[in-house]
């Protein structure tokens, strides 16, 4: 499923996911949050260069040079910090995953651990890892901004994070990050630095917009802060892979697969429901590929004809269980609520060849013309605005045909879909890259711009 060009933004459907641990890189979800760097960012893997900064003797290392400091393979649950976005009610801005922006991947590269001793050790009184992607950055821009840079403690950068190069047996392709990128088992995506450039021991957590108000679990309506909780420890989660709502199955014995990981613990158990009372313990189904990779499980239930729904849930080594409900937040982060992740699945009679017709996708319907723009008073002061006002302009970061903008840093609007509501609330307290105007814009104008975006790319 596609949420995105620019940046590219794809999505795996559960019935994609396959029944193998490991997540084949080819269905692997896809997430950018700036525009995918060109062809000749992996032309010479080996001769790609990270600086390390706040060690004792900083310095500049190539791929070849990591190659030769040491060796760690570990499978990890990789997943968006937004994974289970679609569930919330409030239509939180960002892309709606529903649970496929999530895989299994085993990853092959240097212990972090070696390449600091390389370096003489981390200098005293460094408490983060500020690690900096590589992506080309626009002109114009405030760098903190819009690059790519998150902290991390530096417990668990010494612990057991690594330098990959390779992904499930091949060099990191250009899509997930190639030739360079950090490894935190355990935590969210948005820690996973891609195209690697520059390692920091630093005292305090970096300065870039994208850890200081970005990828925080904050309230609804309110904007991002440093001192709420920050994204980096993934939680207990489990869901069905098959059938799907995609997949209807023939009445009798159906077979339920899914997958089910701990985040930074190992999984004890995954259990089946079809009533989210009463719980089935599944059986694991695979190797066991160590406590941040997923377990395939998988239960045979007895059906008669007619809708099932199926609920999973995953229960920790410690006895951590995966909660009913999910944590409500303004970004919609952190969903693992096992009652959103089920699913509704059609049994049918083995002669009911209509009922086992499967439905097509909806987001494979074709889009609807785009009628001729047509603007309000307010959108037309909203064009101004989107144009020239706002500082920086709107036109600087997004594709809009109306507008006559091709930004490449921040989502084509033409092509996002977004009522004015949910334009209006990104806008006010900023999404990704782009700056909370809120704090520069009078809420008339904030309105104006959304009122114009909204009716530049409404197709109804």
């Amino acid at each position: 499923m596609k949420h995105g060009d620019n940046p590219l933004t794809l999505e795996t459907r559960r019935e994609k996911l396959g029944t193998s641990v490991l997540t084949a890189t080819s269905v692997l979800f896809v997430r950018q949050n700036l525009p995918l760097p060109p062809p000749e960012f992996v032309d010479d893997r080996d001769g790609w260069t990270t600086r390390v900064e706040g060690v004792n003797r900083p310095g500049e290392i190539r791929v070849d040079q990591l190659k030769r400091l040491g060796l760690m393979t570990i499978a990890t649950v990789l997943q968006c910090s937004g994974n289970g976005r679609k569930y919330y009610k409030h239509d939180p801005s960002g892309s709606p995953w529903a649970v496929g922006a999530a895989g299994c991947v085993m990853w092959s590269g240097v212990p972090l651990r070696d390449v600091v001793a390389h370096f003489g050790g981390v200098a005293k009184g460094m408490r983060y890892l500020t690690a900096t992607g590589g992506e080309p950055l626009p002109e114009g821009i405030d760098r903190n901004q819009v690059v790519v840079e998150r902290s991390i403690p530096i417990e668990k950068a010494l612990d057991d994070c690594l330098l990959a190069w390779e992904m499930n047996g091949e060099p990191i392709p250009r899509s997930h990050g190639g030739p360079l990128r950090l490894i935190v088992p355990g935590y969210f995506g948005c820690n996973q630095i891609k195209f690697l450039k520059n390692l920091a021991f630093t005292r305090e957590q970096g300065p870039a917009k994208i850890q200081q108000t970005g990828y925080r679990m904050r309230p609804i309506g309110e904007p991002g802060s440093p001192d709420q909780p920050g994204m980096w420890e993934m939680q207990v989660k489990s869901f069905i892979t098959l059938p799907t709502e995609q997949t209807p199955v023939v009445a009798g014995k159906i077979r339920v697969t899914g997958v089910a990981f701990g985040g930074m613990k190992a999984v004890a158990k995954a259990e089946v429901s079809t009533d989210g009372r009463s719980w089935q313990k599944a059986r694991w189904v695979g190797p066991d590929l160590g406590r941040y990779a997923w377990r395939v499980f998988e239960l045979e239930l007895a059906r008669e004809p007619g809708p099932v729904k199926l609920y999973s849930r995953a229960v920790t080594v410690d006895g951590e269980v995966q909660p009913e409900l999910r944590n409500e937040n303004e970004r919609g982060y952190g969903n693992n609520s096992w009652r959103d992740m089920g699913v509704t699945v059609q049994v049918c009679h083995p002669d009911d060849a209509i009922c086992l017709t499967p439905p097509k996708p909806k987001d494979d319907a074709p889009a609807g013309p785009r009628k001729p723009v047509v603007l309000s008073e307010s959108g037309k002061r909203g064009r101004k605005i989107f144009r020239e006002t706002a500082q920086p302009p709107c036109a600087t970061c997004h594709t809009l045909s109306d507008a006559e903008a091709m930004g490449a840093v921040g989502p084509n609007l033409d092509e996002l879909g977004r009522s004015a509501q949910q334009i209006e609330a990104a806008v006010t307290n900023g999404v990704g890259a782009m700056p909370p105007f809120g704090e520069t814009l009078a809420d008339e104008q904030i309105s104006d711009v959304a009122r114009y975006v909204y009716e530049a790319t409404r197709r109804d």
